[in-house]
């Protein structure tokens, strides 16, 4: 080869490792875009506290990540939201447990009814080792799950009263895609539905389904109560939200970055449990104003509901194996 060409050749290599440096040099420089996407109406205490996360991650990183929300399932459903998170076109959602459950069954525990006494002993499980390892299949699909939000305890809700489990005979109620939540239904003697979140209000208003359950801070944000006439106060089950990531997007990031990104998630978890615990006090006298019944279950009631509710423990254990069970059971007793 001639000397000419030799160097016109060194040129183009020469230059081509510049435009690689100098683009990977951008790359690095560039600022971080994360898409956040939920279900909850930008009123609600879970938008609120995905704001505070935005808010703690811009600031702590200087602006080197800036995050955009995207509230009321306005990316898909929930079931959508967590296919875009595992194949990478969402980078972050958080979401409730049910929705995540048919990528890792284990997940699915938490929906079991009955299951915690009290939000403390919710808290002594999921925010320890417990839940890490509740959270960690979902490490195969390429999400990582870095924090539990909360809804709270769920209640029943209908068009119709509900005292106990008999009260649900030969009714249709929404539930999400979990086969848990479904199979908790079936023991009260009820047809499970499952109804896209957005889509509730409507089905619950043109009778498409009697009833439905969920938190005081969701029948709240979704105005459920403007067409239910009956709440009863059960805390039967408690609501968890995975605040998840899509596991190659977090791998990738400097690792003081991903640092900031999760534990802004677990102090946003803490903001979310302040304003929704007193928000709830709030939000059942709006109820009793909009003539909605409240129905507070006495002990028997209560109980009428956890024998029945046994059914779906058993058919748990047979279904996944009882050792994450009886790990949660040990854990929350000792809060």
């Amino acid at each position: 080869m001639c000397n000419s060409k030799k160097k016109g050749l060194s040129r183009i290599l020469i230059s081509a490792f510049a435009l690689v440096v100098f683009s990977w040099s951008g790359f690095v420089n560039a600022q971080t875009i994360i898409k956040l996407g939920h279900d909850q109406p930008e009123k609600s205490p879970h938008h609120q506290a995905a704001l505070k996360w935005k808010e703690l991650v811009e600031s702590r990183t200087k602006n080197k990540v800036t995050v955009t929300i995207f509230p009321s399932s306005v990316l898909g459903s929930g079931t959508q939201m967590v296919e875009q998170v595992q194949a990478g076109a969402l980078e972050a959602a958080v979401l409730p447990t049910a929705w995540v459950a048919p990528l890792a069954p284990t997940v699915s525990v938490l929906d079991l009814p009955f299951l915690f006494e009290s939000r403390n002993a919710a808290y002594s499980v999921i925010d320890g080792p417990v839940g890490e390892e509740i959270l960690a299949p979902l490490n195969k699909v390429s999400i990582q799950g870095v924090a539990f939000w909360e809804s709270g305890f769920k209640q029943f809700t209908g068009s119709f009263r509900i005292d106990n489990p008999a009260d649900y005979k030969g009714h249709k109620i929404r539930t999400m895609p979990s086969p848990v939540v479904q199979e908790q239904f079936k023991a009260f003697g009820a047809t499970p539905t499952p109804i896209a979140f957005k889509e509730l209000y409507n089905a619950l208003q043109q009778n498409v389904v009697d009833g439905q359950e969920n938190p005081i801070s969701t029948i709240k944000s979704m105005r459920f109560f403007e067409v239910q006439k009956y709440l009863t106060l059960s805390d039967h089950g408690f609501l968890a939200y995975v605040f998840m990531f899509n596991k190659p997007f977090l791998d990738k990031l400097p690792a003081d970055i991903r640092g900031v990104l999760v534990q802004a998630a677990k102090d946003a978890r803490d903001y979310q449990r302040e304003i929704i615990v007193k928000a709830e006090k709030e939000n059942l006298e709006i109820f009793k104003k909009s003539g909605m019944q409240i129905i507070t279950l006495d002990k028997s009631q209560r109980n009428a509901f956890s024998t029945a509710s046994q059914k779906v423990h058993t058919w748990y254990a047979k279904e996944y194996g009882g050792e994450m069970l009886d790990k949660i059971k040990r854990a929350s007793s000792s809060n």
